[in-house]
């Protein structure tokens, strides 16, 4: 498989695994878009910004898809060519369990207009067609009613509230647990 070509396609975007050849596109979305994830994010140390460690994080990203240990995407935009959103699926377990997290964000640039619903169903899809996953779990705090109005809409099921989930921007979180279990 070519990392420099789109292994998917939605409507709008082309979507990509992330790996050293997207630094560019990858860097410039967290360096923009710093201050309008930094609600939703853990506390990011300048050095997360430098060159060297995007470098770094995209090359285990390829690697880690490699080995099947998670699925990294990066989806541009077709008529902009600008890179709208990252897609994460991690901590990918086989065996009997068959099931991963899942993880997104979505440039400031490309809110209310259904992006993320687009390029989630098209990563969905293939996490259960072609990687055979049966359950994709996602999380996301109570006060982030977008996030799970969009995952409600994908089809995930709520499972329970896990308190002080996660350190997001130096303070622990709740975290609403959901699911969505693939259906063959």
């Amino acid at each position: 498989m070519l990392l420099n070509e789109p292994i998917l396609n939605s409507e709008r975007t082309e979507i990509y695994i992330q790996n050293p050849s997207l630094i560019n596109p990858v860097s410039e979305y967290y360096r923009v878009n710093a201050d309008f994830l930094r609600p939703w994010e853990p506390a990011r140390e300048e050095s997360y910004f430098t060159r060297e460690a995007f470098c770094e994080r995209l090359e285990l990203a390829e690697k880690n898809f490699h080995s099947g240990m998670s699925v990294q995407l990066a989806a541009f935009d077709r008529m902009s060519g600008n890179l709208a959103g990252i897609v994460n699926f991690t901590g990918i377990i086989r065996g009997p369990f068959q099931a991963c997290f899942l993880g997104y964000s979505l440039s400031e640039s490309f809110q209310g207009r259904g992006y993320m619903h687009e390029i989630l169903t098209t990563a969905i899809a293939y996490m259960f067609n072609e990687k055979r996953l049966h359950r994709i779990m996602a999380n996301y705090m109570p006060r982030n009613g977008r996030s799970g109005r969009l995952l409600e809409k994908l089809g995930f099921e709520r499972e329970g509230l896990a308190r002080d989930y996660l350190l997001i921007n130096g303070k622990w979180e709740d975290h609403i647990l959901t699911s969505l279990i693939r259906k063959d």
